[in-house]
């Protein structure tokens, strides 16, 4: 036994020898040339994660050996090694008048953080995301800063799509922000998250003035990596593989007796004849028993009579693996970076996977000592599987049941039953009838050159192009026979002649390009160590354009020859181009004094060919001034305090992104017109003009301050906003006169949004132990201030009046004054207090169901009482089991006219799909090589409108699934045997119908959903071995880890996934992954 607890020790100590080995106290004291105490100097043993920082007195004590170069490094000065001898270490740091200090990216350029005026948050994307298993950057930003608004809203492999908004929703148009790589504006999901080397996010003018155009939505810049003019050569290599899954199953019915039983309920509830007989559902109650039975057909049972959970048999966990190579190095006055990665994600569901790759390359050479120029490049090409993957939401899905078997012994299953509808389908088979493919191409080139000149200025070229192309062939699969494994016949057959020659094979092809150049000249100068003072002057162009072609021919020869050439007859061939143009000057001045008294001004004069030329150019200035109260003399003695700033801006900024590139013209195409008493088409004009039309503009105040405390372990930011856009570009209805001509657009609308933001982190090293947590959160209004006027509705002269449709636009959600963004507008449910009749015994109007559901026969007498009262009940309106029966639900009537629940009863619910509230939070710790991070994310003040015809709904629809919660509980009563097992009068689901009962059907309350929720976003554990070790082997770095990705989500939500504010689509994505970071 002792000696295997000495072996055991020797095998620790051989793969862990800084755990077991002997250590010695490390102590000493930091202070600055004026010999102050610097408190949150960061000491580590340098090769290790062991550390710790100064306390107050600039005192440090730590556990390490004789040898060991310490570390020590701060804010602002330069970093200094000493080598431990077994005395304490005592250190004088010098300021580095060189060091850039802490910096941070915003327009055109890069400033200290310490000398910010704006409101900027900064994401260090490279360390935050090198361990997760994502595939798009968006997916790596939720929670990640107060402000930025990111929800992932779908999941499918190289259609990953997010809704990404900071502060708000501000315009009637695309709301996104403007994104720019490298300078260069593009979509984020189309940068490879593995090149990304930290984010900025610019939230107030003051920060996004200098963008002008498209800025008034907030702007998001993307910096990639670069090499170091260090002479030295790294090579690194990061694996991931990722065990993807369903993170939630949409739970149906799939045991096909339960499900004919369900249907026989809803069908003699609804009053109608029940549709599957009593022998059929037990001869499948039969077989479920002994499922491997051979049938006559000569199939098993569980074949012969399926019980099918499609959810399951479409979506099965799949791995998903990426490689990626990196080279960062230098050579004499050359720098680069230089990476491949190749990502193979197959995706959850049959054949809706893609394969990417990834090439970039950053060179940078100091040509001479004031010339450098240099180049980013990088692309990639995805090929993606195609088929019917899309449809899924749709009716075919719905439409399969639990009858039919899947896929057996190469056949695909057909329907089994024979009191089964014909028209239910095979989602796996219908998945499988079309192929085709999707491939897409993309390359960016960024040429530029630095000249420095007269010693405080520099002028800086830059020339990006962008090219993006497109392509999706889709065409009908080879025959792919359908058996009914009950009878054992094949139900479909070969295509005829006839048939193939209407296959069709489609083309559709979309290229797009943008260049960009811009020429930035900077001054920088300081006088008298007091007045820092700075500059930038610039002028920028822009074009993009787009053209898309999509081409359709028919009449296959056979099914494997999809060439256009093999075609015997075209359909269609349509194509379009788009262009759009730009041209901009601008500027911005800081000046700072004494460190403490900062100012900045910013000015942006922009031209926008979707504008008529008297109106293209809009002028966009922002002002923004800071206060550092820490470096005032009174503050000198306050130790707690390391940093204090109070900062306040205003600015201007625009927007013209409403879709329509020639939005200010006419436009002709083939319409329909009016001519007499009937409709024709012709070549004519398809929408007015507006030659008046200008720039949306939006206004943002921003009042912020920005603490850190107690020896730079906590950290607080604090901002409050304000943002008005007026002079919204959208496209009001037009009259019924002019119903087929589209509305021009117009400067008619305004919307505010005021907020705030709270960040607060908290970070700390205890001898080898080191940890940080920090919180964001984010709360908005949102309120369109100004439209087409206010609501009026009320009785005049005995008659309901509303202006409803002369100032609101939508349906069930609207745009309207004095309410948010397409709030929603839907039906009360009925609030009644339960007493039913008054004391002398007539009907009490306010005396009806307290939910609005009829549960009891006295809520049955109460309606009754009601309606021969002459009180009308919307939609279904009688009273009998196919229209309003026991388990129904009733509407508000909230205009009081005696009808109750028709759209004159409908209210606004101050309440959007839009969240108000936003969170995240993000800890790590690191001791001895080991590290640990969590990430969450959530949003909260939404509701999600969500009814399912197969999964939530309770009228059923004949072949169509049923939800599980549904089949489990839902209300039933039935007068004529109030015994019957079954009765649940309880439920808050309502009854099953079938057929043309839609009492529950219409858009109200009932189907409204808290949205609210949280998410563990992320979850890594990881390792990094020791140094020492490492270097025997010649590798400078190797770290192995585990990820776990959209872990748990904690919502009210009954849907998919309250992050997709929808009930239905392409299933979330669970992660489970593991890898490894190895560098040379």
């Amino acid at each position: 036994m002792f000696k295997r607890v000495i072996i055991i020790l020797s095998l620790i100590s051989s793969f862990f020898p800084d755990i077991l080995a002997q250590s010695d106290k490390i102590s000493g004291n930091v202070k600055d040339e004026s010999n102050v105490p610097l408190a949150g100097v960061s000491v580590m043993i340098k090769g290790t994660t062991t550390g710790t920082m100064t306390d107050y007195n600039g005192n440090f004590s730590l556990s390490g050996k004789k040898g060991d170069i310490i570390q020590f490094s701060f804010t602002g000065m330069m970093t200094e090694e000493r080598a431990f001898n077994g005395n304490p270490i005592n250190i004088v740091m010098k300021e580095d008048a060189n060091l850039l200090k802490e910096v941070v990216v915003v327009g055109y350029g890069t400033q200290k953080k310490a000398n910010l005026t704006g409101s900027v948050a900064s994401v260090d994307f490279e360390e935050s995301s090198k361990s997760r298993p994502v595939t798009t950057v968006a997916n790596a930003l939720s929670g990640a800063a107060a402000g930025l608004n990111v929800m992932t809203t779908g999941s499918k492999p190289n259609e990953e799509s997010a809704r990404i908004s900071i502060r708000g929703i501000g315009t009637l148009n695309n709301s996104g922000p403007l994104v720019l790589v490298d300078g260069m504006e593009m979509e984020m999901n189309q940068i490879n998250p593995n090149d990304v080397a930290n984010i900025s996010i610019l939230k107030d003018a003051a920060s996004s003035a200098i963008y002008g155009n498209r800025a008034a939505n907030g702007v998001i810049l993307i910096t990639t990596k670069q090499g170091n003019f260090d002479g030295k050569l790294n090579v690194t290599y990061s694996g991931k593989f990722s065990y993807n899954t369903p993170a939630n199953y949409i739970h149906q019915v799939s045991n096909y007796a339960d499900y004919m039983e369900l249907f026989n309920e809803a069908a003699y509830g609804s009053g109608t004849a029940t549709l599957y007989s009593s022998s059929n559902i037990e001869a499948w109650r039969a077989a479920e028993k002994n499922p491997d039975a051979l049938t006559e057909s000569g199939y098993p049972n569980k074949v012969a009579y399926p019980n099918t959970n499609w959810y399951d048999v479409v979506y099965n966990p799949k791995w998903m693996q990426e490689h990626t190579l990196s080279v960062v190095g230098s050579e004499k006055r050359t720098r680069y970076s230089l990476s491949t990665t190749y990502l193979n994600n197959p995706g959850i569901a049959p054949n809706s996977g893609m394969q990417k790759y990834y090439v970039r390359t950053n060179v940078e050479s100091k040509i001479t000592s004031f010339i450098t120029a240099g180049i980013r490049a990088w692309g990639y090409h995805a090929d993606q599987e195609r088929n019917n993957v899309d449809e899924m939401n749709g009716i075919q899905m719905k439409k399969a049941n639990p009858g039919t078997y899947p896929y057996y012994n190469g056949y695909y299953g057909a329907v089994t039953s024979t009191e089964e509808d014909a028209s239910a389908t095979n989602p796996l088979y219908f998945i499988d009838t079309q192929k085709g493919s999707k491939k897409q191409t993309k390359f960016y080139v960024n040429p530029y050159l630095r000249v420095d000149f007269l010693k405080h200025f520099n002028i800086i070229y830059n020339f990006y192009y962008d090219n993006f192309s497109n392509e999706h062939i889709l065409y009908n699969s080879d025959y792919m026979p359908r058996m009914n494994f009950l009878t054992g016949v094949v139900t479909n057959h070969a295509p005829s002649s006839a048939e193939l020659s209407e296959f069709k094979v489609y083309n559709w092809r979309n290229l797009e390009q943008s260049w960009k150049s811009n020429v930035v000249v900077n001054y920088a100068q300081t006088f008298n160590e007091k007045h820092e003072v700075s500059a930038i002057a610039g002028y920028e162009e822009y074009r993009w354009w787009k053209n898309e072609v999509d081409i359709c021919k028919k009449g296959m020869v056979n099914t494997s020859l999809t060439d256009f050439n093999a075609m015997t007859e075209p359909e269609f061939q349509k194509g379009y181009s788009r262009e759009l143009a730009t041209r901009s000057w601008f500027g911005r001045v800081n000046y700072a004094y004494d460190g403490r008294y900062l100012f900045e001004a910013n000015v942006r004069y922009d031209a926008s060919s979707r504008f008529a030329p008297e109106n293209r150019w809009g002028m966009f200035p922002s002002f923004s001034a800071g206060w550092r109260i820490s470096e005032e003399k009174f503050m000198q003695n306050v130790n707690a305090i390391d940093e204090l700033k109070l900062r306040a801006s205003w600015g201007q900024l625009g927007n013209s992104s409403i879709g329509n590139y020639y939005a200010y013209q006419s436009l002709y195409s083939v319409v329909n017109y009016v001519f007499g008493n009937s409709v024709g088409s012709g070549f004519g004009m398809s929408s007015f003009s507006n030659l008046g039309l200008q720039w949306e503009t939006t206004s943002v105040s921003n009042v912020g301050i920005d603490a850190t405390l107690l020896g730079n372990r906590l950290n607080a930011t604090v901002d409050l906003y304000n943002k008005v856009t007026d002079g919204i570009l959208y496209r009001p209805s037009l009259s019924n006169s002019l119903k087929y001509f589209g509305s021009p657009y117009q400067n008619i609308a305004e919307v505010t949004n005021r907020g705030a933001e709270f960040t607060l982190g908290w970070q700390d090293t205890k001898k080898d132990f080191y940890y940080s947590v920090k919180a964001n959160f984010s709360l908005n209004h949102n309120e369109v201030t100004k439209y087409k006027g206010k609501l009026e509705r009320g009785w005049k002269d005995e008659k309901y009046y509303t202006n409803l449709g002369d100032v609101s636009t939508g349906g069930d959600t609207r745009v309207l004054e004095g309410h948010q963004i397409n709030e929603y507008y839907l039906l009360n449910i009925y609030k009644g207090n339960g007493s039913h009749f008054n004391a002398d015994g007539s009907v009490n109007i306010g005396g009806g169901p307290k939910d609005g559901m009829i549960r009891t026969e006295k809520d049955m007498e109460w309606l009754r009482a009601m309606v021969a009262a002459g009180d009308e009940f919307y939609p279904a309106k009688g009273i009998s089991k196919s229209e309003i029966w026991y388990g129904d639900i009733i509407y508000a009537d909230a205009n009081g006219d005696g009808i109750y629940g028709n759209d004159n009863d409908r209210e606004f619910q101050g309440t959007s799909s839009t969240p108000k509230y936003y969170y995240g939070l993000q800890t790590s710790a690191a001791w001895k090589g080991f590290d640990f991070a969590v990430n969450f994310a959530g949003a909260a003040g939404f509701k999600i409108l969500w009814w399912d015809q197969s999964l939530n709904s309770t009228r059923l629809t004949r072949t169509y699934g049923i939800g599980k919660d549904v089949a489990n509980d839902h209300y039933y009563y039935d007068p004529e045997n109030p015994t019957d097992p079954r009765t649940n009068t309880s439920s808050k689901t309502t009854r099953l119908t079938i057929g043309g009962t839609a009492q529950t059907e219409t858009s109200s309350q009932l189907w409204l959903q808290n949205g609210n929720y949280l998410k563990l976003k992320s979850l890594t554990i990881g390792y990094t071995f020791p140094s020492k070790w490492m270097n025997k082997a010649h590798i400078q770095n190797l770290r192995i880890y585990a990820t776990g990705e959209n872990l748990f989500t904690i919502t009210k939500f009954k849907g998919l996934d309250p992050e997709m504010v929808a009930g239905n689509g392409y299933l979330p994505m669970r992660q489970y992954a593991f890898g490894v970071n190895i560098t040379f």
